[in-house]
């Protein structure tokens, strides 16, 4: 793998031999890995997620040295195979690997194992997650209001908040981050995943020979219009993962063509409070949304104010009872000048 990104000059040669140090240690020999293919965990245009079972300890123990990493070892994984091994597949996983080397293991991040070649692709190996938030979000829709779990959702914002300003202590701009990204283990302890597209100081890396599409939805005025990414235009896709867990998994700026969006923003609109939100989460999004960049709050600031909330959500549980009583049986519509669709809570 090394030398396919050597011959596509996307690494200068120091660059290339670091990673060939990290990425030798990481290797996971194939009498190690069982691979179930039957049941895939998910898909998508550049890769499979299957799961499998990691014999022994992982690369990442040794790696590491660190006690938190002793449970990677006879554990069940999920292994991600590119469907293809072109310029934007060398580029993930060289952004993957690299990921791992600086930030090594945060509780909220998820793990990177090891990795191998499968016929003649690469694949990589990551601590088992069940789901993601966006399909959690969307499973709430089954519920009544007064069951809406805050607390839990509170907990998962936290988490999140507390593993991406540990990501931007290491100057690591994510660049993708979105509800489909955050994995949960079965206790709801939140995974920030897919570093493929993610800025990482001092890789080598020639940023202007590789192509990327970036989600659109989720990006901050300025990376959009200037392609200008810090850890503020990850603020701004954290407060659009929370429009998606109170919106139940509604798109983003729904009803409005993607090429609409820079000029809803800059005209000063933003996304409209969903109904499931309370007036203080509200005014946190939005805070994260502010077209100056330098008003926006930071992670480290974002932390204690949603452990705060946390704290406190005891005295939010009658405003769910509010809604319960108000809207039970009604359709719940987003307060978006531009929204189209209803969301029914039943």
């Amino acid at each position: 793998m090394i030398d396919i990104i050597k011959k596509q000059n996307q690494l200068t040669p120091e660059a290339a031999d670091e990673l060939k140090e990290v990425s030798d240690a990481l290797f996971i020999p194939k009498d190690k890995l069982i691979i179930n293919y039957e049941n895939p965990l998910g898909s998508g245009v550049c890769s499979s997620v299957s799961r499998g079972f990691l014999r022994g300890p992982s690369p990442l123990i040794k790696l590491t040295g660190l006690i938190e990493t002793q449970e990677f070892q006879d554990c069940d994984v999920a292994v991600k195979v590119a469907l293809h091994f072109g310029d934007d597949e060398v580029d993930q996983m060289f952004r993957e690997i690299e990921s791992m080397k600086v930030l090594q293991y945060n509780q909220n991040v998820i793990s990177m194992l090891g990795w191998r070649m499968l016929s003649g692709k690469p694949a990589l190996i990551f601590e088992l997650a069940e789901q993601d938030l966006l399909r959690y979000a969307k499973m709430l829709m089954s519920i009544v209001i007064k069951e809406f779990p805050f607390k839990t959702i509170l907990s998962i914002f936290w988490q999140i908040a507390k593993g991406m300003e540990f990501i931007a202590s290491k100057n690591i701009v994510h660049r993708d981050l979105a509800a489909r990204n955050i994995l949960l283990t079965n206790d709801f302890q939140a995974k920030i995943s897919d570093f493929g597209l993610a800025v990482i100081p001092n890789s080598g890396m020639k940023e202007s020979q590789v192509p990327k599409k970036f989600p659109v939805r989720w990006l901050s005025i300025e990376a959009i219009v200037e392609k200008l990414f810090t850890e503020k235009s990850d603020v701004w896709a954290f407060g659009v993962i929370m429009y998606e867990v109170f919106s139940l998994g509604q798109d983003p700026y729904a009803g409005i063509p993607t090429g609409n969006i820079l000029g809803f923003l800059r005209s000063g609109e933003r996304m409209g409070r969903p109904r499931l939100a309370t007036n203080e989460l509200y005014e946190l999004m939005r805070s994260c949304w502010e077209e100056n960049m330098e008003t926006r709050p930071k992670f480290e600031e974002l932390v204690p104010k949603l452990h705060s909330l946390l704290e406190d959500e005891a005295g939010c549980s009658t405003y769910y009872e509010e809604l319960e009583e108000n809207y039970e049986g009604l359709e719940f519509l987003q307060e978006n000048e531009t929204r189209v669709s209803t969301i029914t809570l039943v």
